[in-house]
């Protein structure tokens, strides 16, 4: 057993605190193993170069991937692979210290030479893992609709290449109270032997389907059921005075411009006038069996219930009445004069 495979057997696949420094060994051991051919330059690898970028998908670092050009001793192992999606960069110091190693003949035009060793991976975004937490969490809620958000900003999973860029969650711990959840994720989803487990945890906010314009209308435009549409608001952002019945919109109309897309509040909207100032109204008078009609004028704007002045257009007399329908203003009968007793 050569000294770089006694290396590799002593140091597995342990985790590595000083990546250089398990370089630097396993250089040093095959020091003593090439230091018959230390001597002279090794002719056959004359165009051993470094690779500026080397990407891998094993769970080593090998010779071969830090230097292109070398021939036979292109399987030996250097280190561990970094971790998916991670990266580790050698610098010119480490590169000459390999290449001296194994008897390369490379040594740095400058000091800023390097290698940077991928590990070829794709990426699972925070956007997925998300949406997986919120779909366990909505399951058990009866379909509620929530928003999740991760304690871990910008949170990621890089898994191999060769598998499904998907994760499933398990372990879901959600606390209703406080708003909070922790969970386990696994990559990839439904694997029995997962490549990434990792733990998870964030908040979890009730999401209300509340009625929105969907465009906007200004004061004077009376709002109708297909001008209504819906969008999904957090409920702790909602103000008290917010409406969340469709019913209380419609027949609405603006009290100023409303913008699309936006919560209503209730001050935000009143019901249409169905009197208006200067325009022609009805005037309707009962008094018992009789039923009396006029036209008038009205002199200022009323809402159903308001009590609205109108000028009668025969007679000139303004009156008092209560707006009923559209463009209708009833009036009270006069009071009928008390007889003093015993008169």
């Amino acid at each position: 057993m050569t000294g770089i495979e006694r290396k590799q057997k002593t140091v597995g696949f342990r985790r590595i605190f000083d990546i250089r420094r398990l370089l630097m060994a396993v250089a040093m051991a095959a020091c003593v193993v090439n230091a018959a051919q230390a001597a002279s330059p090794n002719l056959a690898q004359a165009a051993v170069a470094p690779k500026a970028d080397s990407m891998i998908s094993g769970d080593v670092v090998t010779v071969g991937d830090v230097f292109s050009g070398v021939t036979h001793d292109a399987g030996y192992v250097l280190a561990p692979a970094p971790s998916y999606g991670k990266a580790l960069t050698l610098g010119a110091y480490d590169l000459q210290r390999v290449s001296d190693a194994f008897n390369l003949g490379w040594y740095p035009k400058t000091w800023h030479e390097q290698v940077v060793i991928r590990r070829d991976a794709h990426e699972i975004d925070g956007v997925a893992i998300r949406d997986a937490v919120r779909g366990k969490v909505e399951a058990g809620l009866s379909s509620r609709k929530v928003e999740v958000r991760l304690d871990t900003r910008d949170m990621s999973i890089a898994v191999p290449r060769a598998v499904p860029a998907t994760v499933s969650v398990s372990d879901l711990r959600y606390d209703a109270a406080k708003g909070t959840f922790t969970a386990t994720l696994t990559a990839p989803a439904g694997a029995a032997r997962p490549t990434v487990r990792r733990s998870v945890s964030g908040r979890v906010f009730t999401l209300v389907s509340v009625p929105v314009l969907k465009t906007a209308r200004m004061p004077g435009d009376t709002i109708r059921a297909g001008d209504i549409s819906y969008v999904d608001t957090r409920g702790d952002d909602l103000a008290a005075s917010t409406i969340t019945d469709p019913a209380r919109l419609i027949g609405m109309t603006p009290r100023r411009a409303l913008a699309a897309l936006k919560p209503v509040s209730a001050s935000d909207v009143i019901q249409p006038p169905l009197v208006k100032r200067g325009q022609t109204v009805i005037l309707q008078l009962q008094n018992g069996q009789m039923f009396l009609t006029a036209q008038g004028r009205a002199l200022e704007d009323g809402v159903k219930g308001d009590t609205v002045r109108v000028a009668n257009t025969a007679s000139n007399q303004v009156v008092q009445g209560t707006v009923t329908g559209l463009k209708t203003v009833t009036v009270a009968p006069p009071a009928r004069a008390r007889v003093p007793a015993g008169g």
